[in-house]
């Protein structure tokens, strides 16, 4: 039997995107932040999607949140994608969510409303994602 390697799926930079992922390999997480009302969203975007304003600029992030939304995931969509893993949504402190990964994967899903802080996976020398960890006093799986 001849076994097959697959390359993890990765993101494709764009004008838009690469401050983001430049940022993420010096493992500081950045979010894009209008001018004009201040708000942070994600995913960076053409224009502000809360008033339309078509300046913003990336700022640090605290990397602080709270679990909106947790699953793990038992079955992947993908054979490079090494099951079990969990998915989560995150609240983070300044208004934005991100879809991410909870490190490391507990038997559950991280409790809805659990604290998290920004964690980092090295993929390659060009590739590093933002994960988050519960920080909770006591995990609350």
């Amino acid at each position: 039997m001849i076994e097959v390697q697959y390359a993890r799926p990765l993101p494709t930079s764009s004008e838009l995107t690469a401050p983001f992922w430049a940022a993420a390999r010096e493992h500081r997480l950045v979010r894009p932040v209008c001018d004009d009302c201040l708000r942070s969203f994600f995913t960076p975007q053409l224009i502000c999607p809360h008033c339309l304003g078509e300046k913003w600029s990336y700022q640090i992030s605290t990397g602080r949140g709270i679990v909106y939304s947790s699953t793990v995931v038992h079955r992947s969509p993908s054979p490079a994608l090494q099951a079990p893993y969990e998915l989560a949504i995150v609240d983070l402190d300044e208004g934005w969510q991100l879809l991410t990964n909870i490190v490391p994967a507990g038997p559950g899903p991280a409790r809805i409303g659990a604290r998290v802080e920004v964690s980092w996976v090295d993929i390659d020398e060009h590739w590093t994602f933002p994960a988050f960890r519960t920080i909770d006093t006591e995990d609350p799986r």
